[in-house]
């Protein structure tokens, strides 16, 4: 991954609370530093053929239960690594003796990834499991997460670096709202567990598979609720339990609006890439054949350039970012700023054999903060980076 320098801090937007009017502007300014549209061009040929999307519809997100108690900063913690995935590379070094070097594949990096998610002291400030921080890393994400503080909000994360399934994390067993971030991990849920057909959904074969593509790219592109809550529904809560049975989660999840810990959103996403990127998807939940790679692909491509996703506005345009944000400003009495997903560098290929990239999962309360989120998912990238030696 490449550094990248970090945004400049915008006004307090919390000082004074916004109108509707202001958030919109505001979102469709970060809406123009986003690199790849493709995802807003869809949704505006949405719009032309059957009006599916509402005016109002867009980052509004229903009721739920206050928000948990805010962690106190604490002390850094390293988790030791419980794993070491079998190694198939060599290399000979200046010393003229070949040595082996890991290569996980994507099913050994997964399972790593869940043990070391389980293994990290997510209570901590900054946490590490299968990798140890430098000094200099971790201040540096310290300084992100203080950057929260001082303004009076709060931040939970947990990355997954998906070459070796080691994790990093911040006060990620804090539960906090998810807004609109589990809308692609449902939708992924249906696709893996064979709700629908996404062979024909991704190339809407017919009408009956036309619909639920309308749906798919409206929710996923610009978060639009009534497309969202059609597939739910339609579908309900199964095909995501299905999809997360077998796997160790902080709570029972249902794939709707709900409070979940960022741990919990960073292995829903790691199930997604294992999903999207395997060479073969695993079968569907009845046993029938995984969807194709086009289908797949189709899917992955519904989440480049999502809607306010602040995760794609750190990243540069030669990188691959498939994201879901979720946000919401006081309905209810709710405030979220959440972004979640997967980062691949340029031409990013044979994913099963050669796993790249991470997974990011962030949760907060600063809503309209896009720049403290960007920030924080700008230093993770250069921590990735620094972990791989890379400039």
């Amino acid at each position: 991954m490449q550094k990248k320098t970090r945004r400049g801090t915008s006004p307090k937007w919390r000082d004074v609370p916004l109108t509707d009017a202001q958030f919109d502007i505001a979102i469709a300014g970060h809406r123009r530093s986003i690199a790849k549209w493709k995802g807003i061009a869809i949704a505006a040929s949405v719009v032309a053929m059957g009006g599916l999307l509402s005016a109002g519809a867009v980052g509004v997100f229903g009721d739920g239960p206050a928000s948990a108690a805010h962690p106190a900063a604490s002390a850094m913690q390293t988790a030791p690594s419980p794993t070491s995935p079998a190694s198939d590379a060599a290399e000979t070094p200046s010393d003229g003796i070949e040595k082996t070097i890991v290569t996980p594949n994507l099913n050994d990096v997964v399972a790593a990834a869940f043990t070391n998610l389980r293994a990290a002291d997510t209570a901590a400030a900054v946490s590490a499991a299968g990798v140890t921080l430098s000094d200099a890393e971790s201040a540096q994400l310290q300084r992100a997460i203080s950057a929260y503080h001082e303004e009076g909000f709060e931040v939970s994360f947990a990355v997954v670096d998906m070459r070796t399934g080691a994790v990093v994390t911040s006060f990620a067993n804090v539960p906090r709202y998810s807004a609109s971030s589990i809308k692609a991990p449902y939708i992924l849920s249906l696709a893996q567990t064979g709700a629908f057909d996404l062979d024909a959904v991704s190339t809407s074969v017919d009408a009956d598979a036309a619909y639920p593509n309308r749906l798919i790219t409206a929710t996923l592109t610009v978060s639009d609720n009534d497309s969202y809550e059609s597939l739910y529904r339609r579908y309900g809560t199964p095909p995501f339990t299905a999809w997360t049975a077998g796997y160790t989660f902080d709570a029972p999840l249902i794939g709707y609006y709900e409070f979940l810990t960022a741990s919990d959103l960073a292995r829903l996403w790691v199930l997604g890439y294992q999903y999207l990127f395997s060479d073969t998807a695993p079968a569907k939940a009845d046993g029938a054949a995984p969807a194709s790679p086009e289908a797949r692909a189709w899917l992955a491509q519904q989440m480049r350039g999502s809607l306010n996703s602040s995760i794609q506005m750190a990243h540069t345009e030669n990188e691959e970012v498939y994201t879901k944000a979720g946000w919401i400003y006081g309905e209810g009495g709710l405030y979220a700023l959440n972004d979640a997903g997967i980062v691949l560098p340029a031409g990013a290929h044979d994913l099963q054999t050669h796993p790249q990239g991470y997974v990011l999962a962030i949760l907060s309360d600063a809503c309209g903060r896009n720049d403290l989120l960007s920030a924080l998912a700008t230093t993770v990238d250069d921590v990735i980076a620094d972990l791989h030696g890379e400039s």
